[in-house]
């Protein structure tokens, strides 16, 4: 198929204007728009989880939970989240979040340890893995579920 003349000039000139560029087809997108995704966000107070777009810490301050108004939490893609009424469940995700673990899929990661099932399995597995791969963040021990209670019990 060729073209005619008059449609490559068209083209020429929309290169040089720079309306017709063939840059990386996900330049100049945000995490909002139509390739991007969101990921679950938890917030540890009402324990409810909300999908919200990739926060970036450049460019957006972060989320609020629309029930309590306390800082929603980015955990990953493959945040599963326990049910309302599973205190121990929300302490283990409390717990690893507050040692920088995030929630990501296994696929690309096979041979690596599984998270902890249970609460009290936290201490010795973060003890046991000191590098493994979806601890991509500074631990924030203020967030631990068992620091909030000491703080709380202090406050009494």
């Amino acid at each position: 198929m060729t073209r005619s003349p008059e449609k490559t000039r068209r083209m020429e000139l929309r290169r040089a204007n720079g309306t017709r560029s063939f840059g990386h087809p996900t330049e100049g997108l945000s995490p909002t728009s139509g390739l991007g995704y969101l990921v679950a966000h938890a917030c540890f107070e009402c324990r409810s989880t909300f999908k919200k777009p990739l926060a970036s810490a450049v460019d957006q301050p972060g989320f609020t939970c629309p029930r309590c108004k306390a800082t929603l939490h980015q955990m990953g893609r493959s945040f599963r989240a326990p049910a309302k009424n599973d205190l121990d469940g929300w302490k283990k995700v409390q717990a690893l979040f507050s040692y920088g673990f995030r929630f990501f899929s296994y696929r690309s990661f096979e041979r690596c340890p599984r998270l902890p099932e249970r609460f009290k399995e936290v201490e010795a597995f973060v003890r046991g893995n000191p590098k493994h791969p979806f601890r991509i963040a500074e631990p924030n021990h203020a967030l631990h579920p068992d620091a909030l209670t000491r703080a709380g019990e202090r406050r009494r």
